[in-house]
């Protein structure tokens, strides 16, 4: 028999041994689930080595460093686990495939007679502090540490007012700890304090039309896409941090519309049609969960959760009976109808309404209509 055989043999067996593992300060063993090649650490040594931060949940371990993050479902066979790219549960310790890991939180990554994970030591590029927050940018991403009296920046080097080098990195002395520390990314940690601000309804005006869709033509050279952007800018005025999804006589796609409209509590799509009439077009139905249950829930929840809940979620009837009690102030009546309308397919509370032409045919007409939209929308919030 030819030795070449065995001798490839020896060498797959050799690759696939424990190997020497060094992982910042800490060593330990690399393993090979599976005789697959693929170098495996046992996750809190790996965490503990790089400052990593470690989670483990029901079937699941991630590491993370600042805004970077690295989940692995826990396989319980070895085989399955590095064929997966996952982790292997291995009696009480879990081990995460180090390269997949290495890619995912920017980590050095050699593998030769041993294994080894780097991380270069993060550089402080500069400190913004404002009232109630301070924003920390460095030279990669960092984990931060809170500790007693202030905030330890794992393997982290800077100079500035009242920062203290330490052995694990650069620590921040604070006269009391931060109610809120967490990262926004490029390498940022933010530090604030004091309640969070209440977040607020957004709400979003479509003027109909626009760019190459003129709308109807209302005669005596007025076009529907003119005056439904009129008039949004009317009820905008009113109502201060409202957004239009056209500024001019831009195209602006159905898509693009629906984009913005999912990101609205309340929202309004005006149109206009020839006559006096004036008419509300509501969803017939919405597939969306939360739509689904907020009539309900804003119905029955008491009033600061309900405040809440309408930043996220609305009741489009609700809306509408308030444009009809807005209007009728005109006396004017409103005339509803349902059907499967895109614009109002979203969670909050978004419906059509198209006036007659003949009720704005000057400023002060479309004054007074602008003003009901506003006060309507206005009463649908508090």
């Amino acid at each position: 028999m030819r030795p070449w055989p065995l001798l490839f043999l020896l060498l797959s067996a050799l690759a696939q041994a424990p190997k020497p593992l060094k992982v910042g300060g800490e060593v330990g063993q690399a393993l090979y689930p599976g005789g697959r090649g693929v170098a495996y650490g046992e996750a809190r040594l790996v965490a503990r080595g790089l400052g990593l931060a470690l989670w483990r949940g029901e079937g699941q371990v991630a590491l993370g460093l600042g805004s970077r993050f690295r989940p692995f479902p826990i396989l319980a066979q070895e085989a399955q686990a590095a064929l997966q790219g996952a982790a292997w549960g291995r009696g009480e310790e879990v081990w995460v495939p180090l390269r997949p890991l290495a890619q995912a939180l920017g980590l050095g990554y050699q593998a030769q007679e041993g294994v080894s994970l780097t991380l270069p030591w993060a550089q402080l590029l500069g400190v913004e502090r404002g009232p109630g927050r301070w924003l920390l940018r460095f030279s990669r991403e960092v984990n931060a540490l809170p500790q007693g009296n202030g905030v330890l920046f794992l393997l982290a080097r800077g100079e500035g007012e009242g920062l203290r080098q330490e052995a694990l990195g650069l620590f921040l002395p604070l006269e009391a700890p931060p109610d809120r520390l967490y990262y926004p990314g490029g390498g940022q940690v933010a530090l604030e304090w004091g309640p969070l601000p209440r977040p607020r309804p957004s709400v979003l005006l479509d003027p109909g039309h626009g760019g190459q869709d003129p709308g109807v033509r209302l005669g005596g050279g007025l076009l529907e896409k003119d005056l439904t952007l009129d008039l949004a800018r009317r009820v905008a005025a009113r109502l201060p941090g409202s957004r239009l999804t056209r500024q001019g006589d831009q195209t602006v796609p159905l898509e693009a519309r629906l984009a913005l409209a999912r990101t609205a509590s309340v929202g309004v799509s005006l149109h206009v049609a020839p006559g006096s009439a004036v008419n509300l077009y509501l969803p017939k139905g919405r597939s969306l969960p939360l739509a689904q249950n907020a009539e309900a829930l804003l119905a029955s929840a008491p009033p600061a959760q309900a405040a809440l809940l309408r930043v996220y979620a609305g009741d489009p009837r609700r809306l509408a009976q308030a444009l009809e009690k807005a209007f009728s102030a005109l006396g004017l009546v409103v005339a509803q109808a349902e059907g499967p309308y895109a614009l109002t397919d979203v969670a909050g509370a978004f419906l059509l309404l198209e006036v007659g032409a003949e009720r704005l045919k000057t400023p002060q007409a479309r004054e007074q209509v602008a003003e009901a939209i506003a006060q309507a929308i206005r009463s649908y919030l508090e």
